[in-house]
């Protein structure tokens, strides 16, 4: 009785410290549901890379690097991102320790950026795959961190993108350029089937950028 009634006390005050901490910088930014009940935080950012690179800015057309012949084209691929998840324990005190967690899923949303060069840039439709990214709880005060690769913006919505852009019903900057706002929601569980959401976003840019060699 006595262990049940001090989890609920700290589960209250989890409640209470998670609440006036909502207005930013908190574990799951922009936003999570469902951790807390885990016993485990966790704390999601993403880092876009392309080629071997860190960078934010979405390349959407091929350029020509050496006419040849034969010509060489620039690599193009998908663009890819890094996620780095922290996880902590909700009470490091506890002497039951969490399950594992597990992503299973994560869907990507597009919002174009309110400093974004053009008003009428064209939407990017919304992407979910479905990984599964194992998340191992740490024990005491300690952290455990993981990392998996994600894709921020793939092939086919950047050349979506590209139509969009050269079909004159939409805007865009020189070098077919915008601005966005990726918007990630990874959704999983724990062993015991306890299901928990955590979001994290990424600023970037889209257009013609030259990665030749």
């Amino acid at each position: 009785m006595r262990i049940k009634s001090l989890f609920i006390i700290c589960h209250l005050l989890f409640v209470i410290l998670f609440l006036c901490g909502c207005g930013g910088g908190g574990p799951g930014e922009p936003g999570s549901q469902g951790t807390e009940d885990t016993g485990v935080m966790l704390d999601a950012s993403i880092t876009p890379t392309y080629l071997g690179q860190n960078t934010a800015s979405v390349d959407v057309f091929q350029q020509v690097c050496d006419a040849g012949p034969p010509p060489k084209y620039e690599d193009f691929t998908d663009h890819q991102a890094t996620l780095t998840i922290v996880a902590r324990l909700l009470n490091p005190d506890t002497t039951f320790q969490p399950g594992n967690l597990y992503i299973e899923k994560y869907t990507v949303d597009f919002h174009r950026s309110s400093e974004s060069l053009s008003i009428g840039a064209p939407p990017i439709e919304s992407d979910i795959r479905f990984q599964t990214i194992p998340i191992a709880p740490p024990t005491g005060t300690n952290t455990n961190t993981v990392t998996a690769t994600v894709v921020l913006v793939d092939l086919k919505r950047k050349l979506q993108y590209l139509n969009d852009v050269e079909s004159g019903q939409f805007s865009s900057g020189p070098a077919f350029l915008n601005n966005y706002t990726a918007t990630y929601t990874f959704e999983g569980k724990n062993e015991f089937g306890t299901r928990f959401v955590v979001k994290a976003q990424k600023d970037f840019q889209i257009g013609s950028f030259d990665y030749c060699d």
